[in-house]
């Protein structure tokens, strides 16, 4: 009766063990995987943005190379090689600045400083041994050393870290389309809900990381272009103070709502004026037309050229901008990307999970899908399918 008890192999008794013994291994697995995501959760993200900002380039230049290997290597020349010479330039103008601070230092007030002064230098190597023994010894050189090696350590990490998101992104980049192919034909299915959802949330992020940081940068470069011009033409003393700031400031308030750009306009304008009633109130006209041109031909041409060719309309920019100040307030640096991941997953969940979920009856939505200069997939000449009607620049 015991042997007639035993459940025979391959049968519903003996699987569900089994099943069950891979799914535990399973949850293991990806509880390590976890565990490694947080350590490194500010440079997984990281690497997530370089991806997303990178990927259109590497597009374009599949469409034009379509070798998979010089592709790669080109992501390599137009992300890694561009970082490495702005990590330079930043090292070269540190130096130039660290010079110019040593001209003006008191040196013989420091030599004075020193432990052993200059014409107590050792002349033997048993002098040189106590000397050094010294200087070892000595408090205030064991803190400099510490400082000097905690920030050696420091900056070695981060070079590091930043490494790994340029190795991260490129992986992306050269794998992306195989991962999702996977999990679409052999985990979730390619018409499941699951799949669906994560579409969506890419093209979320496309659009977040992409579009708006793209959409950012482009209007810094137009106003510092145009800060500049209107300053060199200003009559009389009329001037625009900080025009890279100002420009920055600009591009960051692209993200308010409404009258996020015409608050630097406005400040920008009262400020010549304040100038021009000071020296010359006939000036007034300047920062006049200085309104004008800015909310009346800048912003159109943002409006109906910059923002929908380059970001789309995936997102309301009020949560974006929300998403922008609470995440560096909650996490930190890191915050600046992972809070719009977070209001990506969050609101395509909304959107289109949580009504299904409220009725369980109602059919999942057809596919509408944005066509923006970051194409995934290539769409045919002439085709009409959803967003197929995207407006290009004239």
């Amino acid at each position: 009766m015991a042997h007639a008890d035993t459940p025979m192999p391959g049968t519903v008794d003996d699987v569900a063990p089994r099943r069950l013994a891979w799914w535990v291994l399973g949850l293991g697995l990806l509880g390590v995987l976890a565990f490694v995501a947080l350590r490194f959760l500010p440079w997984l993200v990281f690497g997530l943005f370089i991806y997303y900002v990178s990927r259109p380039i590497t597009r374009r230049l599949e469409s034009r190379v379509g070798s998979p290997g010089l592709v790669a290597m080109l992501t390599l020349l137009l992300i890694v090689l561009p970082v490495v010479l702005l990590l330079g330039a930043l090292l070269v103008v540190a130096a130039g600045q660290f010079a110019s601070a040593l001209a003006n230092v008191p040196l013989e007030d420091l030599l004075g400083r020193l432990p052993v002064g200059p014409a107590d230098l050792p002349d033997t190597p048993t002098e040189v041994y106590d000397v050094t023994v010294t200087l070892i010894r000595d408090p205030s050189v064991q803190a400099v050393v510490g400082s000097v090696t905690g920030l050696i350590g420091a900056v070695g990490a981060t070079l590091y870290n930043v490494f790994v998101s340029l190795l991260i992104g490129f992986f992306l980049l050269v794998s992306d389309r195989g991962i999702a192919g996977w999990f679409e034909s052999e985990v979730f299915g390619e018409d499941s809900l699951a799949v669906r959802y994560l579409s969506t949330v890419d093209e979320g992020l496309r659009s977040i990381f992409f579009g708006y940081t793209l959409t950012i940068l482009a209007i810094v470069v137009l106003t510092s272009v145009i800060y500049t011009a209107f300053d060199l033409l200003a009559p009389g003393d009329i001037a625009i103070p900080s025009i890279v700031l100002l420009a920055v400031v600009t591009g960051v308030f692209t993200l308010v709502p409404l009258v996020g750009r015409s608050i630097v306009y406005f400040l920008i304008a009262g400020v010549m004026a304040a100038q021009a009633a000071t020296t010359d109130p006939r000036l007034l006209w300047y920062p006049v037309l200085f309104l004008a041109v800015m909310m009346l031909a800048f912003d159109n041409v943002v409006r109906t050229y910059i923002r929908p060719y380059l970001s789309g309309r995936m997102f309301n920019t009020g949560l974006v901008m929300f998403a922008y100040l609470f995440g560096p307030a909650l996490f930190g640096w890191y915050g600046i990307f992972l809070g719009p991941v977070l209001l990506v997953f969050v609101v395509v969940f909304m959107r289109l999970v949580l009504p299904l979920l409220a009725n369980p009856d109602r059919e999942l939505p057809p596919a509408e899908r944005e066509v923006t200069l970051d194409e995934f997939t290539s769409v045919p000449s002439g085709s009409e399918g959803p967003g197929s009607g995207a407006a290009e620049p004239e």
